[in-house]
């Protein structure tokens, strides 16, 4: 048997044509042999001829949306016989878009490129002007001589972050940022992302609570003594139940991390992250909310805004947690029941006078009280008249006499005690009260000053109603007792009584506690129409005649 060589001569490849001629009847077709040869080579001609038509396709349409896709399994592949020619090549076209020549879809594709574009510029506009809007909302909070006050060397500026919350001029914020700062309290401002902050305004506290570390604001003046227009942008207190976890954050402030240390002046500065937890505080379900976004010093205070720019917290304080970073924010849940709870709707109010810092008294957390600290009645001019009887020689309306021929007490003289709307003539009935207490004084703040400072405070001369003669059951009775626990007994009094109070503990930087401040307010009331504040300040020891016949029982 020959053998079969597939690599042999020209006579051995299979792949050549050969036909042979088989007679049978006639009706019998001559059928020339199938020629793979040349069906291999028609479908790769086929094939790559598809595959180049793709390519151009996609070329020429350079953009996804428009792409026309080759529909392969559409395509009709037909093995040739000898003499055929090569057969047309049927294809299916799955168009994305109408059918058009390429040239109208070209243009098409530009014509949304160029919308999308004046989108994207839209979107960027309208971004930009929230975030600047964002940025009028946030303000810096700057505060001067932090420390114990004890020397110099130990005053330092705090800075932070706060948020506006009426058109007013109200400002929440973190506690722990003025904490041991007895000096002003500025704001500092920009309207724009790309400016730093300058300081524009002075701010006084007008409500506070260590417990909760939050802190309320009132803007009271400009820098440059321009009017207030009462027309700031602000936040709307909203709420924490729409959100859920993994909602996203945004948080804006002012931290220190952007400037060089040396300076407030800073931009605004914007981190994310997402809600990543809630935790109950102040008998609100979702009194903190735990995030993993970036807050850093200076953050404190600033805004939490949700994915629809609402205000939903401000940065409190962080914690590590392993590698991690957790930021907790205090909720407006707990802001709004704060505000309502404590009665503060009466603080939110354009009043004509100074509103005080309100403050709860902590007795655990301040030193205890001392008379002797405050050294009260010293004779400062070394004459042997002390301040109880100089006092008394300027309040008298006539000329006093004394015990002895050296003068150093007073014996007698006419003192008006409007306490009780009567006159006296005998020292020995008087004592001299300090109209605010020295115990009241030290816990609303006192106990923060130095000797010097409690020394000029327990003696002062310069200012007719910090010591003040009367009746001596009555300044006893009287005691240490804010307005929430005594009143004096002349109601007629009441009206200057409370205004005196107001601004001599506004002049000394000293709080009031809330029950005080509304036993205030509620003095106030009996002002007649035609007194105001700055009638209630006395110019002489003495008061005048028309108050006297005004108070007189």
């Amino acid at each position: 048997m020959t053998s079969y060589n597939p690599f042999g001569g020209e006579d051995n490849n299979p792949f050549e044509d050969k036909i042979e001629e088989i007679h049978l009847d006639e009706n019998i077709q001559i059928i020339k042999p199938f020629n793979l040869k040349k069906y291999l080579l028609v479908s790769s001609f086929v094939i790559t001829s598809l595959f180049s038509i793709g390519l151009l396709v996609n070329f020429l349409s350079n953009d996804s949306s428009t792409v026309k896709a080759i529909n392969i399994d559409k395509v009709d592949i037909i093995p040739y016989e000898d003499n055929q020619t090569v057969p047309e090549v049927s294809t299916t076209i799955a168009e994305v878009n109408e059918s058009t020549t390429y040239e109208e879809s070209n243009e098409s594709i530009n014509l949304e490129a160029v919308k999308k574009t004046d989108e994207t510029d839209v979107d960027t506009q309208n971004e930009l002007i929230d975030q600047n809007l964002i940025t009028q909302k946030t303000i810096q909070v700057v505060a001067e001589e932090c420390g114990l006050g004890i020397n110099d060397k130990e005053n330092s500026t705090a800075v932070g972050s706060g948020v506006l919350i009426s058109s007013d001029g109200l400002i929440i914020s973190n506690h722990h940022i003025i904490e041991d700062c007895v000096g002003d309290i500025y704001v500092a401002t920009t309207n724009d992302v790309d400016t730093p902050t300058s300081i524009k305004y002075r701010a006084e506290v007008i409500q506070e609570s260590i417990e909760l570390d939050l802190i309320l604001l009132k803007i009271t003046s400009s820098i440059d003594n321009t009017p207030l227009d009462n027309t700031f942008e602000y936040f709307e207190l909203s709420g924490t139940d729409e959100l859920v976890l993994g909602d996203g954050l945004e948080i804006w402030g002012f931290p220190t991390a952007r400037g060089d240390g040396t300076t407030y002046s800073l931009k605004i500065n914007l981190t994310k992250g997402t809600v990543s937890g809630f935790e109950s505080d102040y008998q609100i379900k979702r009194g903190w909310i735990v995030t993993d976004a970036d807050v850093t010093y200076g953050n404190s205070g600033g805004a939490a805004l949700d994915k629809l720019g609402r205000l939903v917290g401000i940065p409190t304080f962080g914690t590590t947690e392993g590698a991690s970073w957790i930021s907790y924010l205090r909720s407006v849940d707990v802001i709004k029941a704060w505000l309502s709870e404590t009665n503060s709707s009466p603080l939110l109010t354009n009043f004509s006078f100074p509103q005080l810092t309100i403050r709860e008294h902590s007795i655990s957390n301040i030193p205890k009280y001392s008379r002797e600290d405050w050294n009260s009645w010293i004779d400062d001019d070394l004459d042997c008249q002390n301040t109880r009887h100089e006092n008394l020689q300027l309040e008298s309306f006539v000329n006093v006499l004394f015990t002895k021929a050296d003068n150093c007490y007073v014996q007698s003289g006419k003192w008006f005690d409007p306490y009780n709307g009567e006159f006296f003539y005998f020292a020995s009935d008087l004592d001299i009260d300090h109209f605010i207490p020295l115990y009241n004084a030290h816990l609303s703040g006192g106990w923060k000053w130095d000797v010097n400072k409690k020394t000029e405070f327990a003696n002062s001369l310069l200012d007719p109603d910090i010591l003040i003669a009367v009746k001596n059951s009555t300044n006893r009775e009287k005691g240490a007792s804010a307005p929430d626990e005594w009143k004096p007994q002349n109601m007629k009094y009441w009206c200057e009584y409370a205004f005196d109070w107001i601004r001599i503990k506004h002049e000394w930087g000293l709080t009031a506690t809330l029950s005080e401040w509304n036993s205030l307010l509620e003095m106030i009331d009996t002002c007649p129409n035609n007194f105001t504040y700055d009638d209630a300040k006395n110019s002489d020891h003495k008061m005048s005649t028309e108050k006297v016949l005004k108070y007189e029982q």
